[in-house]
This record gives structure tokens, C-alpha cells and sequence, in this order.
């Protein structure tokens, strides 16, 4: 017992606990590895195991930093300084890797500072570049230039003209005049100078509340320089996103609604030449909110989202191709070997160039390199990748999943937004929507080599990758969330950023009944 009480009377001396922090100080200071005295110590076997155990941690740290680096790499779509201000700044590896203990205190301290100093984890708002010029307009037009300048390296040496004329219609029979003017334009009759057609993703309300829409615009992307006879108006095949076309088991890839589209062509059998679009039926559902004897009651709301699909092909062509994809449905509508179908997440960029649905994006702009509207972004993928319109099956501006337009920042709300020129020449208040561009096409060895030049254009000048976080033919889910009754917590965030409402969601929509997963819902088995 005495030698025992010695002995911890030993330990617990001044000198001995000195010694025994200076060892800890040492452990910390060498990242918990033994010190050139221990090492020297050991014997050659008990050196090699040390030395192996080192090299085998190192390797697994290191495996899962890349790891970790690789999946928010996925997760992002922006990098640079836009990534940067959107997501944070990229994992540091070094860091991730640094095995010093001492370093890893130091980093969480500071990460716990920074913390403190900004609980709820607010970020700034973006700082733009110093502006050239004070007037908006030469600014902007100075901006594009710049971006027009570094685009020009990548631009295909065969692409065609591209102009994009868009033309207001009445909501009743918004797809009637659509097909009227493209057979008053001439263009119902030639096909082969026709990208794509689109439903503009906008909502321009009229009266005094946002409920009402008081024109829809299309928007035409084709090659044509000069006036061309008027033909007969345009046919359009119209599908509805609720309808099960396709077979699908649990776990299987889903369908875009252009996969949908290319089985009706292939029905018709009309190539590209003959397609005069593949547009995503874009509808609106606005409200202004209710107000409560207290105050409460709904929020507002502009909801834009797809229901449907429309195949636009000249009059005269696919006779009875609708009855018979009808006739043979459950259908398979596997994806086109020979087509590609291109998603490109604008909705992700345009958080940072035009963060508000209810205003024109800001001039000048904070991430200038960036393109500033959907169009631009669709304009240089197709100059790029050098693709023609007889090769065009669809290229548009448009909407996924539907999301919610309303204006405001934070934790306000506003039913008011700025008026520009609408298609029909009169000034109208406009609610800005769309989250992808799609380009499709029948694919070739010539647009291969232009896939590569976008994707060094999308590296290198645009830092991104636009095609993550699309969805696209995500599996299908045995029991959807969003087919379950909790669509509304989507719904009810708005799209601007930082704009996230909590909340009951008590609203009926016209989306409601639409499927997460269009045309192929529910699915068979299982």
C-alpha cells in the first residue's frame, strides 16, 4: 500500500505533470505521431507496422476528403466567385487532410467564431464589379460584350443564324394563335429553320391582382433571315403530364416530357426536318393571398410549373399518330440513341444574376462572367455546340417542377413587380420564371466535338456545370413525397433567394394533381 501511495504522489508532482503536458503539447504539435525518440526506440519490425499504420491512415483520410470533395462537387452547379457567394467556399483538402491535432483545434475555433458572429448564417449580398458606366444600358450592353468576348473561342465554325421572335397570344386559345402565326409566318412551312418553340415561363398578370394572366407569350428560336409565304397553321399533338404513357417500375429511370415527345415523332414518323418543336406546357397559378381578421389567412403565391407536352409539326404530317400512340400505351419510351437531351440548370444561375422574380436582373451585374437571362444561356449552347435547326427537335426556355415566383427577400413577401414590354407592345408587370433550358436534337460526330467545346466554355468562362441537380430521369419513387400530399411545402418557398417560408400549406393549385414524376405515374408493379 505504501509503495502504492508513493507512486501517486510521484505522478501527481509539479514535475511530473510539467512533463506530462510538454508530452501532450509535443503529441498535439506532431499530430498525435510518436516522436524520433520513441521511434528509435522501436525495432525494425515494430518501426515497419508504425510506418505501414501511418500510411494506411493517411491514405483513408485522404480517400475520404476526395470522397467528401467529389459529392459536393454533385451538389454544386456554380463555382467561382458565384459558387462561392451561392454555396460557401469548395472543402479545403489540405485542410481535410492535415493530421496535426493542434491545426484541427485552431481551424474549429475559428469555425465557431465565425459561427457566433452570424448564427442564422446570412450571407451578403453580392458585390458587382466597378461599372464602367453610370447609364444601365451601356453597362449592360458592356457586360455582354465582355461575355460575347469570351465566348467567341468556342463557337462552332458552322452554326446557322439564330433569332428568337416572341409573340403574344390570348390565354383561351393560346396554342390555336401560336399554331395560326406559325402558319402566317411561314415558318409551319419550313420546318428545317425552326430550333424549338416555347411557352414563355412568365407570368404577366392583368387587372389590379396577380390572379389574372393578360397575355401569354411564345417564343420562336429558329434560322430564318427573310419573309417566307404563308402557309397553313401548324398542328399540335397535346399531351397532359397527369396521363400514364409510359411503364415504369419502382426504381426505374423516369421520363422528360421530350422523351415523350420523340416517341410521338418516331409514331408520326417526322425527324428533326419536320419537327417544328417539342415545348413543355407551361401553366400559371397566382394569388394574391387572403388577409384574416388578425391578420392572417394565405400567402401569395405565383406558381409556374409544366401539365403537359405539345409535339408542333406542319399541318398535313402525322395523321393519326395520336390514336395509335394512344391505341399502344403502356408504352416503354426507352431514351433515343440517336437524339441528345440536354438540361442545363438555369434556375441555379439565375439565383445569383436575378435573384428576384419581380425585377429585371440588377445592372450592374455581381457575377458579370455569368450570362444574364435563360436566352443568352440558350443562345451560346446552340452557337457552340454548332447545332442546325433541321437537326432541332426542341430548344427552350422553360420550367421542371413547379416553383414559386412571388417577389420579396427574407421573410417579406410582395405581389408587385417591375413592367417591361410585353410581346404585344404594351407595358405590362411581369413575374420572371424558369429554371432549365433544353436543347434536343438528332446527334451526330459534328456535335460531339461541340459537346466538347461547351464543356471547356462551361468550365473554364462559365465555372459550372449546369447539368447537376436537373433531375433528369431521376428513379422512380414506389411512394413519392410530392404524390402524397406534400407538394405545398414545395410550393410554398419562393424561388428568390434566401425567400424560404415555413408555414401550412392550405391552398388548392392546378398542380396539385400533377404527378412529380409526369406521364409515368403511378407506377406498374412492384
Amino acid at each position: 500500500m505504501f509503495n502504492k501511495l508513493k507512486q501517486i504522489g510521484q505522478a501527481l508532482s509539479p514535475d511530473a505533470i510539467r512533463q506530462g503536458l510538454a508530452a501532450s503539447r509535443e503529441s498535439l504539435a506532431s499530430g498525435g505521431q510518436l516522436s524520433a525518440e520513441q521511434l528509435a526506440a522501436m525495432t525494425p519490425e515494430q518501426r515497419a507496422q508504425y510506418e505501414q499504420a501511418m500510411a494506411d491512415s493517411r491514405a483513408t483520410v485522404a480517400a475520404n476528403a476526395d470522397a467528401a470533395i467529389e459529392r459536393e462537387m454533385e451538389r454544386r452547379v456554380l463555382f467561382g466567385p458565384a459558387g462561392d457567394w451561392l454555396y460557401g467556399p469548395l472543402p479545403d483538402r489540405e485542410r481535410m487532410t492535415d493530421m496535426n491535432l493542434q491545426h484541427q483545434l485552431a481551424y474549429s475555433k475559428a469555425e465557431l467564431k465565425a459561427t457566433l458572429r452570424n448564427p442564422l448564417g446570412r450571407k451578403p449580398a453580392p458585390v458587382a464589379p466597378p461599372p464602367v458606366s453610370a447609364d444601365p444600358g451601356e453597362q449592360a450592353a458592356h457586360e455582354l460584350a465582355q461575355r460575347e468576348e469570351a465566348r467567341t473561342p468556342y463557337l462552332s465554325p458552322e452554326r446557322q443564324p439564330i433569332t428568337f421572335t416572341r409573340i403574344a397570344t390570348e390565354p383561351r386559345s393560346s396554342v390555336e394563335q401560336l399554331c395560326a402565326w406559325l402558319g402566317s409566318s411561314g415558318l409551319a412551312g419550313r420546318p428545317d429553320l425552326v430550333y424549338g418553340v416555347a411557352r414563355v415561363p412568365d407570368h404577366l398578370p392583368g387587372g389590379l391582382g396577380i390572379r389574372k394572366t393578360a397575355v401569354v407569350e411564345w417564343e420562336v428560336v429558329h434560322a430564318a433571315q427573310t419573309a417566307l409565304p404563308a402557309v397553313a397553321p401548324a398542328v399540335a399533338a397535346a399531351f397532359d403530364a397527369r396521363d400514364t404513357w409510359a411503364a415504369r417500375r419502382p426504381g426505374e429511370p423516369s421520363i422528360v416530357d421530350e422523351d415523350l415527345g420523340l416517341e410521338y415523332l418516331r409514331f408520326a414518323d417526322l425527324g428533326p426536318e419536320q419537327c417544328l418543336g417539342l415545348a413543355r406546357q407551361v401553366a400559371v397559378d397566382a394569388s394574391g393571398g387572403g388577409g384574416g381578421a388578425e391578420g392572417g389567412g394565405s400567402s401569395p403565391y405565383v406558381l409556374i410549373g409544366v401539365t403537359g407536352l405539345l409535339a408542333l409539326h406542319p399541318a398535313g404530317t402525322g395523321a393519326g399518330a395520336h390514336e395509335r400512340m394512344t391505341a399502344a400505351r403502356l408504352l416503354q419510351v426507352v431514351p433515343d440513341p440517336e437524339a441528345q437531351v440536354v438540361v442545363l440548370n438555369w434556375g441555379e444561375v439565375r439565383k445569383a444574376v436575378a435573384p428576384r422574380p419581380d425585377k429585371r436582373p440588377p445592372v450592374p451585374s455581381p457575377f458579370p462572367y455569368l450570362p444574364s437571362t435563360a436566352g443568352e444561356l440558350l443562345h451560346s449552347y446552340l452557337s457552340i455546340v454548332g447545332v442546325r435547326p433541321q437537326d432541332c427537335y426542341s430548344a427552350q426556355v422553360t420550367q421542371d417542377r413547379p416553383d414559386n415566383f412571388v417577389g420579396g427577400t427574407g421573410h417579406v413577401t410582395t405581389t408587385g413587380a417591375e413592367s417591361d414590354v410585353a410581346a404585344d407592345g404594351q407595358l405590362r408587370r411581369r413575374f420572371r420564371g424558369g429554371s432549365r433550358v433544353v436543347v434536343v436534337y438528332r446527334d451526330s460526330p459534328a456535335y460531339a466535338e461541340g459537346r466538347q467545346r461547351w464543356a471547356a466554355y462551361e468550365r473554364d468562362v462559365l465555372q459550372a456545370r449546369l447539368g447537376n441537380r436537373t433531375g433528369l430521369r431521376s428513379p422512380v419513387d414506389k411512394e413519392s413525397r410530392l404524390d402524397k400530399g406534400a407538394l405545398g411545402k414545395l410550393l410554398r418557398g419562393v424561388e428568390a433567394v434566401g425567400s424560404f417560408v415555413e408555414g401550412e400549406w392550405d391552398e388548392k393549385t392546378l398542380f396539385d394533381d400533377v404527378p412529380y414524376y409526369r406521364y409515368c405515374w403511378p407506377p406498374v408493379g412492384g
